[in-house]
């Protein structure tokens, strides 16, 4: 089945800040998905070559809070770095009662205004909107990033 679902995002209407809904046929793509949203909605996603490659990884209670930390630390890695991406990879699993992990990787380059132009600067992600769920075998997760 997961081969008939295509990944994809969309901006959502929202008055102050930037709303995204993704989705995928996995919990782990639809989060990678997440990230070229919010990467996408910042600058030209088709122009940064994935020639750097960054680890990143978290826990959290809960899918919709990891996927709050997995943003948070592209953002964090994206700010101590200037590194920008545009390919992401992201592996979920349980580590014990009530427990999550990511293991995720991003690709990208130091940011070039010039080539990458940049428009918006996302902030944070908000806990408003925030969810992550599976419905008919697809995987959606909604977020507001603060911008």
């Amino acid at each position: 089945m997961s081969a008939r679902i295509r990944q994809g995002f969309r901006y959502l209407d929202h008055t102050a800040d930037l709303a995204v809904e993704a989705w995928a046929a996995t919990a782990d793509e639809v989060l990678a998905q997440a990230a070229r949203a919010m990467f996408s909605a910042m600058l030209c996603l088709d122009a940064v070559r994935p020639l750097v490659s960054v680890n990143l990884s978290g826990q959290a209670p809960t899918l919709d809070d990891l996927l709050v930390e997995w943003l948070a630390g592209l953002l964090a890695e994206k700010d101590l770095s200037s590194l920008v991406f545009s390919r992401f990879v992201v592996t979920t699993r349980t580590v014990g009662p009530a427990r999550l992990a990511y293991a995720g990787q991003a690709w990208g380059e130091p940011l070039n205004a010039d080539r990458h132009r940049p428009s918006i600067e996302v902030k944070g992600i908000s806990y408003l909107g925030l969810s992550v769920t599976q419905s008919a075998g697809v995987w959606t997760a909604r977020y507001v990033a603060d911008v």
